[in-house]
């Protein structure tokens, strides 16, 4: 037969196992937030690198067209030193006529650098879009990985939650069963 003593003892061990599951419930809960919180995060990396992808390719489209007018302007300071080549045999008659083509020949090659200028700062922004691209692939590579972890945390947390609850219910079942084996529990009932 069981002491008062022992009693005591059992119950108060009943309750510490019922607080020590209380307090796993409250870091499971947490743990339940904080990968919320990843997910909420890895949404707007996924969010942020779409967006960049779209610049990307707004700005590979604008060096294609820039690529397109510096050509443009090859081919016609092409054709004008093709015309100065046909105009030198006529430079005594013609004196004035050169003078007006070596200025269009300048306007063109001015044009021209200015283009190759302007293709030379799309192709650094593309340069540095691609940076950025890659620094946030990269982030979301590390928080992906974090993400895992704290899966496998919560995974691991649920399982030991679920022994623990089966542990809390076997010695349930065995405190019912022992408190209807004692005649004094069913008197003061």
């Amino acid at each position: 037969m069981l002491t008062e003593v022992e009693m005591r003892e059992f119950f108060a061990k009943v309750v510490d196992t019922v607080n020590d599951l209380s307090s796993q419930a409250g870091l499971v809960s947490g743990l339940q937030q904080q990968v919320n919180d990843l997910r909420e995060r890895i949404s707007n990396l996924e969010a942020d690198n779409a967006a960049l992808r779209q610049q990307l390719s707004d700005a590979q489209y604008q060096v294609a067209n820039w690529q397109r007018n510096s050509d443009t302007a090859n081919e016609a300071a092409r054709q004008a030193n093709e015309q100065i080549v046909g105009l030198r045999d006529t430079i005594v008659q013609r004196d004035s006529t050169v003078v007006e083509l070596n200025g269009q020949i300048k306007s063109e090659t001015d044009a021209h650098r200015i283009t190759r200028a302007d293709l030379d700062d799309a192709r650094r922004a593309v340069q540095e879009w691609e940076s950025k691209y890659n620094e946030v692939s990269d982030r979301l590579s590390i928080t992906s990985t974090e993400r895992d972890t704290w899966h496998t945390r919560a995974d691991d947390l649920a399982r030991e939650n679920a022994e623990l609850k089966g542990k809390l219910d076997k010695i349930e079942a065995m405190f019912r069963s022992n408190v209807s084996a004692f005649p004094f529990t069913q008197a003061a009932s």
